[in-house]
């Protein structure tokens, strides 16, 4: 089958799904004849266009290879079979570099010492259709998340703007008082250093001259009369006073002094401060684990009349996803067990059972477990080909409703006509019960009165009661329970666990679903577009969510994309 790869101008006549093909393409070799002849094939070798009248001599006149496609089978690759470097037909993927390549891109990637031609990749090593699809609605999930995930952080980043702000704002304050506090000082120091100093100067030079006029009074007989012993004392006091004149003709200078970490600071400039960024790599599953609000976008919603032999019209009691994304539905009123595409289409042929299904898990790749009427679990197998057989089953000595997975081997149930409202049984056949549920309610329920459902990870049983507008949540290992109500859980019947560890429940009177955390705080409500809502399941990869009504001659099936919420 063809990649694309013709010319944009020529494909865009062709509308958006070239699979389709609402409009005929002209052979291009007949159209530079001025002849109109609809082209029936495609030369994605030559990117041409041709009728069958052109096609052999294109193959037989004009040289290199021609790998011939019919018209119909061209699977439009929107640019994605070009390089982005070159715009040339991808031919190579160098695994060296995990790069896809065209004959350009050789001159760089030539010599890798893993360059694979795509050609010759055989087709057994490729992913088949389904484990494609899974993966794209995986990756699309994914990329969803992260969108969230940046919009959280995008508030979370604001935040840290605002701490780092007020980080430096205290620095500055911090800054400027200790700059207040040492000028304040310098200046005190300054201050009381000149008014010393002056007052210091005066009374030296007051003292001088005190004893210069004491001097000078006697200066005259010394000279004429004084002895030389008395004249020398005179003349080195004379030179005493006159070196203390002139110590007071110093003018003294005031400076700062900095230590040198300041200096360097200074010298940094406004690179004093630096902004540090860490980038702490948070993995998917992280993300996904944490309890956060979603959105659910409608798919695919299909009408459940009566059709065929079907006695009534479907009532869906039971739905689970297989890990390969196809969705397993029971029919309690036609005793049925049926495989669904992602469109919601049946695919194989439905399982009839003997007597009335009630619920479904998928406990392996291919192995489901089915609750049906008459104290029984009936384990079927599923073959890639949608063929359902029946493996074994299992007498039980109560009567089971729904069931879902504690574990690979164990499974939890709720029951009806029996005191204890849920209990565990073994892919063996082995029924035990729960030691502690403290605030589950102490009462027998009747047929679809109560339904369960086991967040593995948290150890957290939980048991919605359809006519107590109740929730019952219970840690198993820690003995914690819980009792949820709330304007928005009325009528509450299906549960399963949601992306995060959360829980999802029909509130039926409501005609929506609720979102809860395992604490019971409530993170949405999501109105569907059905009147009451019976029974729901997400698929193992937390993106898709399927949920059916039990509505008097309205009976839906409807399956939403589960996307983290951006706000």
């Amino acid at each position: 089958m063809a990649t694309g790869g013709a010319r944009d101008s020529i494909r865009e006549n062709a509308g958006d799904f070239i699979g389709e093909f609402s409009v005929t393409q002209s052979c291009e070799p007949c159209m530079k004849s001025n002849i109109s002849k609809t082209a029936t094939v495609f030369c994605d070798d030559c990117l041409e266009y041709l009728c069958d009248s052109c096609k052999n001599p294109h193959i037989v006149y004009k040289p290199g290879k021609h790998n011939i496609v019919g018209f119909f089978d061209i699977v439009e690759m929107k640019g994605l079979d070009r390089c982005q470097e070159h715009n040339k037909k991808i031919k190579f993927f160098c695994q060296e570099h995990s790069k896809l390549c065209c004959n350009s891109c050789l001159i760089v990637h030539g010599k890798c010492g893993q360059l694979e031609e795509i050609d010759s990749v055989p087709e057994k090593e490729l992913t088949n259709v389904d484990d494609l699809k899974h993966s794209l609605i995986k990756l699309d999930s994914d990329a969803d998340l992260i969108i969230a995930e940046s919009k959280r952080q995008d508030s979370d980043l604001n935040k840290s703007v605002s701490k780092v702000n007020a980080e430096l704002d205290a620095i500055q304050i911090r800054i400027l008082k200790l700059f207040k506090e040492a000028q304040n000082n310098v200046q005190s120091e300054a201050t009381a250093f000149k008014s010393g100093e002056i007052k210091r100067s005066q009374t030296v030079c007051t003292k001088v001259k005190e004893d210069l006029h004491t001097i000078l009074t006697i200066c005259s007989a010394i000279a004429e009369r004084g002895t030389p012993q008395q004249k020398y004392i005179i003349l080195k006091r004379m030179e005493e006073k006159n070196n203390m004149i002139q110590a007071e003709q110093v003018t003294p200078d005031l400076s700062l002094s900095c230590p040198r970490e300041l200096t360097s600071l200074l010298e940094m400039g406004k690179d004093f401060i630096k902004l540090q960024i860490q980038k702490v790599e948070t993995s998917l599953t992280s993300l996904s684990s944490h309890p956060r609000p979603v959105t659910l976008k409608l798919l695919v919603s299909v009408d459940l009349p009566k059709t065929g032999d079907d006695e009534k019209a479907p009532l869906l009691t039971g739905l689970d996803f297989l890990p390969d994304g196809r969705l397993v539905a029971v029919d309690n009123y036609n005793l049925r067990c049926i495989i669904l595409n992602e469109r919601l289409q049946r695919l194989g042929t439905p399982y009839k059972f003997k007597t009335y299904p009630y619920g479904v898990v998928c406990v392996s790749r291919d192995t489901l477990c089915v609750t049906v009427d008459g104290k029984v679990v009936c384990l079927l197998s599923v073959s890639t080909d949608n063929t359902i057989t029946l493996t074994r089953e299992i007498k039980t000595s109560s009567w089971f409703f729904s069931i879902c997975c504690m574990s690979p081997s164990n499974m939890v149930v709720s029951t009806y006509n029996d005191p204890r409202p849920v209990r565990m049984i073994s892919v063996d056949g082995v029924e035990t019960d729960f030691d502690h549920i403290l605030t589950f309610p102490k009462k027998t329920y009747k047929v679809d009165e109560s339904a369960c459902t086991y967040v593995q990870s948290k150890n957290t049983l939980v048991l919605t009661d359809r006519y107590a507008h109740t929730v019952y949540m219970n840690d198993t290992v820690n003995d914690i329970s819980r009792a949820v109500t709330n304007e928005n859980i009325q009528e509450p019947c299906g549960a399963c666990v949601g992306p995060g560890d959360t829980v999802l429940a029909c509130s039926m009177y409501n005609n929506s679903i609720v979102h809860l955390t395992i604490h019971g705080i409530i993170l949405g409500t999501y109105p569907v577009d059905m009147n009451n809502p019976y029974s729901l399941c997400v698929s193992k990869d937390g993106t898709r969510l399927a949920v059916s009504n039990d509505a008097l001659g309205n009976k839906k099936l409807q399956l939403y994309k589960i996307s983290p919420a951006m706000s």
